[in-house]
């Protein structure tokens, strides 16, 4: 009877596990983040943009609420209002 608890506890614990870590949306949205100190562009929650415009910085400097959000393919946009920046 012990035995078959403990099975029937791990095995709901594996497949919460498991459903968690499942990615159930495919296009992430990355806030951006800058490092005055070492002049560094990131990503929140992970990682680093290969490259950042100018209008993209200038965007980012005017600090308007929500920031500035990344979407694959090379798409920036305003976090709050899903703006998009203008590239050009």
């Amino acid at each position: 009877m012990t035995r078959a608890l403990l099975i029937a506890v791990a095995l709901t614990l594996l497949f919460t596990l498991v459903v968690a870590n499942y990615d159930f949306n495919s296009t992430e949205m990355f806030r951006l983040g800058y490092n005055p100190t070492y002049d560094l562009w990131y990503f929140n929650p992970r990682g680093r943009p290969r490259e950042i415009s100018e209008a993209v910085k200038a965007a980012y400097r005017q600090q308007k609420p929500g920031g500035i959000c990344f979407v694959e393919p090379n798409t920036w946009l305003y976090c709050r209002t899903l703006e998009p920046i203008n590239q050009e």
